[in-house]
Order: structure tokens, then C-alpha cells, then sequence
């Protein structure tokens, strides 16, 4: 039969493997340049509409450009918004859908390349649930499929990506159990209750999958709603000409600044414009001072790096009850001091959203929490202790097991595609 690749399109990072002459590949080096050549960030940058740079040269490119251009990044989290059809680029419209078909054809490339053939199926990881809502949901897939076709694939199948996670799993299993398996990625956490074993994998195996559209990325932006923002003008004050009211900055515009999908946007013209206006019409010198450093921000293209401040912080709070934030850059001096327990408060409510899902999963098979034999985490999120420690609430440490943070999906899907195929 001829190749099959397997593709692992994630928020943050994306992997490939195959299916190749009969034979099962696994992680394909598509980012040579990065730490991990398996491992490509999801990331496009465009120093201009004519030219686009990927993974790990995204990010070395924009930092030679002096950070000029357009670095997208995040963007597989827009999916499900029927609202945002994409963005403009030196007046050459991007639609999303071509965005994430650039970026799965540069995938396919240099698979290809690896491989030496070309290849036109593939079979791609989609998360139990695009959004909460099924039409979003069905539209992001319906994207998707735009998307995969821009790329050259003629024959794609969708499979869920806590699915995959199980088949990578099944491998070391000896005995039939019954498995939760727990994928959280930057954009999306997802569940999946299934029966695995060393037989053949029947559909009826899966006993229930759920999921939803909150993962690392929401945990990062708690820290930019919740103090980080303030410093960008989401509280400023202003008053239009001849009116009387006093205005704040309005949700279309906070919203789109505390998350790092969604942040760079605020650089398409008619919102830019119109926090230009509202700076013109602050009230207090401290309003201004606030949309300065928006501007500073965006216009200096330093969006990416703080961002990445941001999840290090995050990270450090893994170890360690308090961390430092700190952002030098002129003009956005930032110097913060964040403890777990604001952490744990302020991700209270995206935290209660995941575990609904995990419950909605568990109820939609008829499963109590006891009678689950194994619980399987991949991804860093699943390690944030918080998180890990209300599986242990409710499982059992003994019952809790982790594999790669990265590979796991990838690695099922490379096996999905032979068990598919009743190979």
C-alpha cells in the first residue's frame, strides 16, 4: 500500500511520523535546527507575505529581522471561531484555513524528503472537542479538512488525539484494563475511557471520549488577566470627544490581550486604530503610560518573548511555591512576584472546566473513578501539580502513570494507521 504519514498538529508543537513500506516509522526529524529535530513548534513567520519561515527558524528569523514581520503562533486555537476568517498580510489575505495548510504543507516536505516519496494520505490527530459548542466544533473540523487539502493530502482521516495517546499505551499493556487516557496539549485537554489489551483493536473498545478546548495556553493567560494586563492598558479610562461618559477599555479588546493566540491581532488595523484613539482620550497620565507599553509591545514585536516569560514562570511554580517574573525590554519594565496559591486560585475556573469534561466522560460510559484500572497522562499540562494532584484525588497515585509529554500522540497514530487498516 503506499505511505501513510501520521501527523501530530499540536498548539504548540507539531510531530510526523509514517507508515512507510509495511513498516512502522516513528518520529520523523522535520526541524533539523531544533534541540529535538522530531519536534517542530508550531510556529509561521512572515518577514513579508512573499516569505515564510517554520519551527525553530521561525523564531531564529524573527530575531535577526529585529523582530519585523508577522509571527503567528497558537493559531490552531482559532479554529472553532466562525468570527476570525484570518488575517492581512502587506494587503494579501491569509485565510486561517491557509495558515495551518502552509504549515501542514511544509510537514508533508519534509516528511517527504525523509521518506523519498511523496505521499498524499495521511492520517491527522484532532482533539475530543475543537470547542464545547458542536456546531464550532464541526466547523473547526470542517476547517481542518480545507486545510489538509490545501496541503496535498488527497485521503485524510481525523482521529482523536487521546485516542492515539491509548494505542501508544496498549503497547506495553500485558493483561485487558480498563484505561483512562488524559492528552492535554496547549489548546485542548482531552479524554479518552477505552479497554486495552494485546488483541486487536475493535471499535467497541472505546467506551467513551470527551474533552475540552482549555489547556496550557488558558493556564498562561490567567497570568495576564488576572495582574500582567493591567500593565497594558486593560483597566485604562477614557472619554470620548463631547461626551461625558467615562469609558474602560472594552472585553473585544482585554480578551484578545491576555492570550497569546490572540494577542497579536490587536495589530490589525481598526482595533490598532481604535486603541490609538482611546490613548488620544485617557484620562490620567497613568492610562497613558499603561497603552504606551501596549504599543511598545506590539509595535516592537516583543508579544512572543513576554509570552514566553510568562510560561516560564509557570513552570517555575511547578518547583517552587513562589517565582519572580521579570521583563526588561525599554519602555516595559515589568517586575512581578507570583506564589502557587494565586496560581491555584486564579486557574480555579479553567481547572473546574477540565475536570467536567474528565466527569462527563466518565458518566457518558457509566464509569465510577474505582473501576478505572490504569489513568494515563501525557502532555505538560497533566504535570502542573495542581492538576496532577486532583488525579491522584480522585484515582489514586498508584493508578496514575506518564510517558513522553511530547510523543505519545504521535506514537499512536503511527500505530493506529496499520491497526486501521486490519494490518
Amino acid at each position: 500500500m503506499s505511505t501513510t504519514l501520521a501527523i501530530d498538529f499540536g498548539t504548540s508543537n507539531s510531530l510526523v511520523g509514517a507508515y512507510h513500506q509495511g513498516k512502522v516509522i516513528g518520529a520523523l526529524p522535520v526541524d533539523p535546527k531544533a534541540s529535538d529535530p522530531t519536534l517542530m513548534r508550531t510556529l509561521l513567520y512572515f518577514p513579508h507575505a512573499d516569505q515564510c519561515f517554520y519551527g525553530s527558524e521561525a523564531i531564529s528569523n524573527y530575531i535577526e529581522n529585529d523582530m519585523e514581520g508577522r509571527l503567528f503562533r497558537s493559531f490552531k486555537s482559532h479554529l472553532p471561531n466562525q468570527g476570525y476568517l484570518g488575517t492581512v498580510l502587506d494587503n494579501r489575505i491569509l485565510t486561517l484555513e491557509s495558515l495551518v495548510g502552509v504549515f501542514l504543507l511544509e510537514l508533508k516536505k519534509r516528511a517527504e524528503a525523509a521518506l523519498g516519496t511523496t505521499v498524499d494520505r495521511a492520517v491527522i490527530g484532532r482533539p475530543a472537542r475543537y470547542s464545547m459548542d458542536s456546531v464550532a466544533d464541526g466547523f473547526a473540523l470542517h476547517r481542518m479538512e480545507k486545510a489538509a487539502k490545501f496541503a496535498g493530502f488527497k485521503e485524510v482521516e481525523f482521529v482523536p488525539e487521546p485516542l492515539a495517546a491509548a494505542f501508544d499505551y496498549r503497547k506495553n499493556l500485558k493483561e485487558e484494563k480498563l484505561v483512562l487516557i488524559g492528552d492535554f496539549g496547549g489548546g485542548t485537554s482531552d479524554f479518552t475511557l477505552i479497554r486495552l489489551s494485546e488483541k486487536d483493536f475493535k471499535r467497541e473498545d472505546v467506551l467513551a471520549i470527551d474533552g475540552c478546548p482549555l489547556a496550557g495556553d488558558a493556564l498562561d493567560s490567567v497570568f495576564m488577566s488576572q495582574r500582567l494586563s493591567d500593565y497594558f492598558g486593560a483597566k485604562s479610562r477614557y472619554r470620548l470627544p463631547m461626551g461625558s461618559n467615562v469609558l474602560s477599555m472594552p472585553p473585544a479588546v482585554t480578551q484578545r490581550l491576555n492570550h497569546p493566540a490572540h494577542i497579536v491581532h490587536l495589530k490589525e488595523k481598526e482595533t490598532y486604530e481604535f486603541i490609538r484613539e482611546v490613548r488620544k482620550c485617557s484620562l490620567t497620565q497613568k492610562d497613558k503610560d499603561a497603552l504606551d507599553r501596549l504599543f511598545i509591545l506590539i509595535e516592537d514585536q516583543q508579544i512572543f518573548p513576554f509570552f514566553e516569560s510568562i510560561e516560564k514562570t509557570k513552570r517555575a511554580l511547578s518547583g517552587q511555591a513562589e517565582s519572580d517574573f521579570s521583563f526588561d525590554y525599554p519602555g516595559v519594565e515589568i517586575h512581578e512576584k507570583f506564589s502557587v496559591s494565586q496560581f491555584i486560585e486564579w486557574a480555579m475556573q479553567t481547572k473546574e472546566k477540565i475536570f467536567a469534561s474528565l466527569d462527563a466522560c466518565l458518566a457518558s460510559a457509566n464509569v465510577q473513578p474505582e473501576q478505572v484500572d490504569l489513568v494515563c497522562l501525557t502532555g505538560g499540562t497533566g504535570q502542573v501539580p495542581f492538576i496532577r494532584q486532583e488525579f491522584e484525588k480522585r484515582f489514586g497515585k498508584e493508578r496514575l502513570q506518564t510517558q513522553s509529554h511530547f510523543h505519545s500522540v504521535l506514537s499512536g497514530l503511527v500505530e493506529y494507521i496499520p491497526a486501521a487498516l486490519g494490518k
